[in-house]
């Protein structure tokens, strides 16, 4: 059975916690390997899957993302261990380093070195993870020694970086278990996954997992379910994610998406997202197509594409999608 991931949607698009537990609950009914909550501004990442760890059994419970910049990174590795064992060895830990606007204007800090601060975190949260004695010298941070106060996991927590660039990704096969990129065009992946495979055989690291976030929608009306992702889209270029999409061939509609979105022109900023662009980076359709359109991500590599649903979807429109694309 092909693994499957799911974002679960959260305050941001209007839903409690209680309905965020549920929407884990479908889930884990319906077969899905993993759900995974965000965090940029909203409810607490670890707090919110701690809740959804004890109302479920088997589902796996991944960060998406914790950010490198606004926790430290033994706190993150804490954090990781603390959820792993609230759930009973089900937590996965999804770092990255985020976007200079988030880094910046929300958590007000500097945003420097994001590529080697992301490799000396992932060092550092190994060292909390093994339970043994922290110690680390590097450009970034210079922690311990100090001890971790807690015995190691029984089983090593994978740790997943949300790479983008080349150097990122790069980084990725030498220190991290998993690869869940967002904004990745689907004629790249298989390009992409191969490249991280060779590196992390050339570390003498096992083959990364990969995990790309692929924007979904579906709707008894195709146009309905792709002006859902177009809007998902365009909300996300507003979050200064446009950049990723210049060397991808897609600058101007990402920027004109950008420009719109901030200015206050939401649909117009919808407008601007190009069907190819759409066709790249998202899945979309009808009930029946839906797995269809999935279906070529695990033919180019993906390990477990985690599905990530619009802000605009109703909790019926949350649980269709659930549904549309179940293992089961």
């Amino acid at each position: 059975m092909s693994q499957i991931g799911f974002v679960i949607p959260d305050e941001l698009a209007g839903f409690s916690i209680d309905e965020m537990v549920a929407f884990a609950r479908h889930a884990e009914r319906r077969g899905y390997h993993s759900v995974w909550k965000g965090e940029t501004s909203g409810t607490n990442s670890i707090a919110v899957l701690s809740v959804i760890a004890r109302e479920t059994e088997d589902i796996r419970l991944g960060t998406g993302i914790a950010n490198v910049f606004s926790r430290s990174p033994t706190l993150l590795g804490m954090s990781g261990v603390t959820l792993d064992a609230i759930s009973n060895g089900r937590a996965i830990l999804g770092v990255g380093v985020s976007s200079p606007p988030i880094v910046t204007k929300w958590h007000g800090l500097e945003f420097k070195q994001p590529l080697r601060r992301a490799r000396e975190a992932i060092e550092i949260i190994r060292q909390v993870v093994d339970g043994d004695t922290v110690e680390y010298h590097g450009d970034v941070f210079d922690v311990g020694p100090y001890s971790v106060g807690f015995d190691g996991l029984p089983d090593q927590l994978p740790i997943f970086n949300a790479a983008m660039g080349e150097q990122n990704r790069r980084l990725t096969g030498e220190f991290a278990d998993g690869w869940m990129p967002v904004f990745t065009p689907f004629s790249k992946l298989e390009q992409y996954a191969d490249a991280l495979t060779s590196t992390a055989e050339d570390a003498g690291r096992p083959a990364p997992t990969i995990a790309p976030w692929v924007p979904a929608a579906v709707a008894d009306e195709p146009a309905v379910a792709k002006q859902r992702v177009k809007d998902l889209l365009a909300q996300e270029m507003a979050m200064g994610y446009n950049r990723l999409l210049h060397d991808h061939g897609f600058r101007e509609p990402a920027d004109e998406a950008h420009e719109l979105w901030r200015s206050g022109n939401r649909e117009a900023a919808a407008d601007a997202i190009t069907d190819e662009l759409v066709d790249e980076f998202a899945v979309y359709g009808t009930p029946e197509t839906c797995r269809e359109r999935l279906a070529p991500y695990y033919e180019a590599g993906a390990d477990l594409p985690i599905l990530w649903p619009p802000f605009t979807a109703s909790r019926d429109a949350v649980e269709d999608l659930i549904d549309a694309f179940a293992p089961r």
